[in-house]
């Protein structure tokens, strides 16, 4: 299992706890906040980068949908999870996000960019310039 697949089996425990802990009523914005909580904790990528693309992914795919009381969708998820993949350079599931992520993407490593070490600031600009997001 892949650190990717893991994040993804603990928010779909997250959700079930969540449920089971409001005696079967869903709390979409708890759980969002819950979700970006763990997003956070799995990431290795030091200062506001990371806390920057969970905003991104939650103001864009949570507060926009159409129905935000079933949120997070498991696309939405998986969206998270490709979010994660590229802040750890394991490159899974990079088909998931949009040229719009990826631009936007690019624009919140610049934005951060004096903020990271010098490794994984390559690491994440070589992505984006791969995916022509600059």
């Amino acid at each position: 299992m892949t650190d990717i697949q893991k994040f993804r089996a603990d928010v779909q425990r997250l959700v079930k706890h969540n449920r089971a802990d409001n005696n079967g009523r869903y709390n979409a914005e708890k759980t969002c906040n819950d979700i970006i909580a763990l997003f956070l904790r799995e990431t290795t990528v030091p200062g506001a980068l990371p806390q920057s693309c969970a905003e991104y992914w939650k103001r864009t795919y949570i507060d926009e949908s159409a129905s935000p009381e079933n949120e997070p969708t498991a696309e939405n998820v998986d969206r998270l999870g490709a979010i994660l993949s590229f802040l750890e350079n394991s490159g899974e599931d990079e088909e998931l996000l949009t040229d719009d992520d990826w631009r936007m993407l690019g624009e919140l490593v610049n934005y951060e960019a004096e903020d990271l070490p010098l490794d994984i600031l390559q690491a994440l600009m070589g992505v984006i310039v791969q995916k022509g997001a600059l």
